[in-house]
């Protein structure tokens, strides 16, 4: 009996452990140029044209900020994008259509039950000709830390916080310039800090804390809002994790497994990739940074780029880190 005991307790501890061990695949990793702003949390980042962009987010005291920063990675510097008309934030969307930047919602101020501080407004900043203008602004009050999906016309945001969790499917017509709400069907349960990215022009989604932490991992047809399993991601879920989407893999950063209370649980130091083709995850090893969660990641021309965020004591990543293959 007491072999027993032993073997399910190395089970238990394999399984837990998650990633803190031996990679699966060996990847090189170089760091880049720091943003010239200093290190933040809870920005937002995506991709354009061969450049990388971060958003908002706030400092090492704590300030919330608005600026928008272009990364250039032939040059590997970093360009300061003209004022952001729309207040200071952290947790906003940010994504692109292939042309233009989409910038907004997410959360300002310091009260979390009030209506006031869920922002509602949104963006449209063209590179081209570096005008930013003003669009619908969302009708809901759910708007921090969705997970963007681009369709051809339609800006999908999933599963936006607000007073609480949610498991709202929204989307922005560029179109009609309208915010539309797709009612629930037999969508997966409400969720904060989820992730998700489109790869091989499929849709795909997970992890997240619900009414626990989430380790599970979907594939998503939003044309009929059709959810299928996939493999789940190895150890525990985690929350406020990075996350982006190549032609091959989805890449997810660090994050925090919740654990009863807003700085408790784990803060992990780990890296995955989903091989879409393959549906299995493959770990990638420790960040340099250490641990992180609240970090950002986008990628250019298969090169993934991840740093910024914050470590296990609230300490800022002024880091950003390259992924060469």
């Amino acid at each position: 009996m007491r072999g027993y005991r032993y073997i399910v307790f190395l089970i238990a501890a394999i399984l837990l452990a998650g990633c803190q061990r031996e990679p699966e695949v060996s990847l090189s990793v170089r760091e880049c140029t720091p943003l010239p702003a200093g290190g933040r949390a809870s920005a937002s980042s995506c991709s354009l044209n061969g450049k990388g962009y971060v958003f908002g987010g706030r400092d090492k005291n704590g300030k919330y900020l608005n600026d928008l920063w272009q990364y250039d990675p032939e040059t590997d510097t970093w360009k300061l994008i003209p004022t952001f008309p729309g207040k200071a934030r952290v947790h906003a969307l940010l994504t692109n259509d292939g042309e233009a930047l989409y910038v907004g919602l997410g959360f300002s101020g310091e009260k979390v039950y009030e209506d006031s501080c869920y922002l509602q407004d949104f963006w449209r900043y063209t590179p081209a000709n570096g005008q930013w203008e003003a669009l619908s602004s969302c009708p809901d009050h759910n708007t921090i830390d969705g997970v963007p999906y681009v369709i051809n016309d339609r800006i999908y945001v999933l599963y936006s916080t607000g007073w609480s969790h949610t498991n709202d499917v929204i989307y922005y017509d560029k179109r009609t310039n309208e915010w539309r709400k797709i009612p629930v069907g037999n969508r997966i349960e409400a969720r904060f800090g989820a992730a998700g990215a489109q790869c091989q022009n499929r849709c795909f989604f997970g992890t997240g804390l619900g009414k626990r932490n989430s380790a599970d991992w979907y594939e998503v047809d939003l044309a009929t809002d059709t959810w299928s399993s996939r493999a789940g991601i190895p150890g525990k879920g985690r929350e406020l994790c990075a996350y982006c989407g190549t032609e091959s893999y989805i890449y997810l950063f660090g994050g925090r497994y919740f654990a009863g209370e807003y700085t408790g649980g784990e803060v992990f130091p780990d890296y995955w990739r989903y091989d879409v083709t393959h549906n299995r995850w493959e770990c990638c090893g420790s960040m340099p940074c250490g641990r992180g969660e609240n970090m950002i990641a986008f990628s250019i021309n298969g090169k993934v780029y991840f740093g910024l965020g914050e470590n296990s004591n609230k300490e800022l990543i002024p880091s950003l880190y390259c992924i060469e293959n």
